[in-house]
């Protein structure tokens, strides 16, 4: 995230308008790095949303593996019953 020193920006600007003009530039400046700044912060909230949703995908997607897995054994093994038995 950029920081910006609007003291130093004011500073700047005040040699090249005169102090009113400079004083809303820097607001201005501070205003668009503050809007700046919280859509960044949305941006990683984001990406933490989405990380935590992987997690559950996975969590999720373990869980239905070992149940077919199970259901794959099950089936296997009424298979070998049935044809084996005598």
């Amino acid at each position: 995230m950029a920081h910006i020193n609007t003291l130093k920006v004011f500073e700047t600007l005040r040699s090249v308008f005169d102090e009113k003009q400079a004083a809303k530039i820097a607001e201005a400046v501070e205003a668009a790095m503050e809007t700046n700044n919280a859509s960044l912060i949305e941006e990683v909230a984001t990406k933490k949303d989405l990380a935590e949703t992987k997690a559950e995908i996975i969590k999720w997607m373990f869980l239905f593996w070992m149940g077919q897995f199970a259901s794959i054994v099950g089936v296997l093994t009424a298979i070998l019953f049935a044809f084996f038995r005598k």
